[in-house]
């Protein structure tokens, strides 16, 4: 009996050792498909990294490279640098990539991709905690990794004010939940939320809109059940007084660098602010001006569901509700543009629509039977995730093709010239279009001369007849180079001028 009871505790302690183990994994195990999505999102967006710069870019890189530490970070604060834009923590940002990285577009791509996953985790992690059910955290995160509704924002290297910016507030809406989950009795979550709240601000402008997400959610999470009026005017003080000071201070000081002409007050408001709902659900092809019947069909329906929910909710619903619309309002006024990075702030909350709905049914369709309803919540992630990984990867590399001609720009005139003087304009003859289009003149163009050779050299592209007529009347030394089977090669002017002779 003894020889009995010592074998069989030998044989059950293994036993015993791998179900601890197994119930040790499992907790980890329920996130593997977390790590699935993660690694969609850096596989679609790999074969994107190598690609160069984009014109806008130049205004970063040219404002960067044309001053002083002290001087560009002053006229950041003052608004006096190129980007029409006060995000003074973006700016800083972009200062640090361009001493790490220089005109190495790979990091700063890779900066943008990275911040773009964490956000992806962290709306997962946010919506796993307040709902408690892992498939309309998956639902949700997956719609917001790869969505094509804000296509070009990940693959943007400056549109990396959308990427930080979102990151920031979504941390701040986790944190605040995370406040009120502990009772409100953890301080240091509230005060993280307000300062991720200042920060995201600070990355972008537009992002303090989102503060209207925040309100939602404290009163809906906390003012409901405590239904402590003063502590709920007190707690969210500091948020309103935060944003009250940040914009009036932004636009009280005349130095926001819009054109006048950019904003306006009209029926163009809510035409816009359809475009971009049914770019949210619906994001295929180029970005319209004037919604197709589709588009206002699809935009209808993505406004009548947050209508619903912010009236039915649940919470969680009611704060999507309102950042979804709330997010596209500093664009939505514009007269001039759409752009599909402006839905990136919205998408989250969209994608959190969404995963409620579906989270619905497939709780619904679980009573009926289990193991179909978990087969078919499988097959519907997959295929949201597939169809918008495929509308993200082909709407992705034709705008991405060109930055070609801004590397065959930037590397060729520094394989001719080393060193321009100040004061100088480097001229490129291109009869075929590459760079001549003249709203790039004064902007993208001048800037790839102050980002590539320091303050004060600019680079004007124009056809070889204009050329011909201005070259009369330019003194000094000429810097001209023409764009001859692809490349860029040094060439005199006379050779310009002597073809065009009358």
């Amino acid at each position: 009996m003894a020889v009995a009871a010592t074998t069989g505790q030998l044989i059950e302690r293994p036993r015993g050792r791998v179900a601890a183990a197994l119930r040790s994994i499992a907790p980890v195990a329920r996130h593997a498909p977390l790590a699935v999505i993660v690694g969609l999102v850096i596989g679609i967006h790999a074969p994107t990294l190598h690609f160069y710069f984009f014109g806008d870019d130049f205004l970063v890189l040219g404002d960067i490279n044309s001053r002083p530490f002290p001087a560009y970070l002053r006229d950041v604060v003052l608004l006096r640098d190129l980007t029409p834009n006060w995000r003074p923590l973006t700016m800083l940002v972009y200062w640090g990539e361009f001493k790490v990285f220089g005109f190495d577009a790979l990091g700063w791509r890779i900066v943008n991709l990275s911040l773009h996953v964490a956000t992806v985790v962290v709306l997962y992690a946010l919506v796993l905690s307040m709902t408690k059910r892992l498939f309309v955290a998956l639902a949700a995160a997956v719609i917001f990794a790869v969505s094509a509704s804000a296509v070009h924002t990940v693959t943007y290297i400056t549109a990396f004010p959308h990427v930080f910016s979102e990151f920031l507030l979504i941390s701040s809406l986790f944190a605040l939940h995370r406040y009120v989950e502990s009772g409100e009795r953890r301080a240091t979550w509230y005060w993280t939320s307000f300062l991720l709240f200042v920060a995201g601000f600070l990355a972008n402008e537009g992002g303090v809109v989102l503060g209207a997400a925040l309100l939602v959610y404290y009163a809906a999470a906390s003012l409901a059940q405590r239904r402590d009026v003063l502590d709920f005017a007190l707690k969210m003080t500091p948020f309103a007084l935060a944003a009250t000071v940040l914009v009036s201070g932004l636009s009280g000081c005349g130095c926001q660098g819009v054109e006048g002409g950019f904003y306006g007050v009209g029926w163009h408001i809510p035409r816009e602010t359809w475009v971009y709902m049914s770019r949210l659900a619906y994001p295929v092809g180029a970005i319209a001006k004037e919604p197709s019947a589709v588009e206002w069909g699809v935009g209808s329906a993505v406004v009548a569901a947050a209508i619903f929910f912010f009236v039915r909710g649940p919470n969680i619903a009611r704060v999507a509700a309102v950042g979804m619309v709330i997010a596209v309002m500093p664009y939505a006024p514009s007269k001039i543009w759409t752009a599909s990075r402006y839905t990136y702030m919205a998408t989250p909350f969209f994608a959190i629509l969404v995963a409620v709905a579906a989270g619905f049914l497939h709780h619904h369709a679980a009573r009926l039977w289990k193991p179909g309803a978990h087969a078919l919540a499988a097959a519907a992630l997959i295929a949201v995730a597939g169809l918008y990984s495929w509308q993200t990867i082909h709407q992705t590399q034709p705008f991405l093709k060109d930055t070609d001609r801004w590397q065959v720009l930037a590397h060729d005139l520094r394989t001719n010239w080393d060193e321009i003087p100040a004061g100088t304009t480097v001229y490129v003859i291109d009869d075929d279009g590459e760079w001549s289009n003249p709203f790039w003149q004064p902007t993208w163009l001048a800037s790839v001369g102050r980002a590539l050779y320091g303050k004060d050299v600019s680079v004007r592209a124009l056809p070889s007849g204009d050329f011909a007529a201005l070259e009369k009347s330019l003194d000094g030394p000429q810097y001209v180079v023409r764009l001859e089977d692809g490349h860029l090669v040094k060439i005199s002017p006379a050779s310009v001028t002597l073809q065009h002779a009358p």
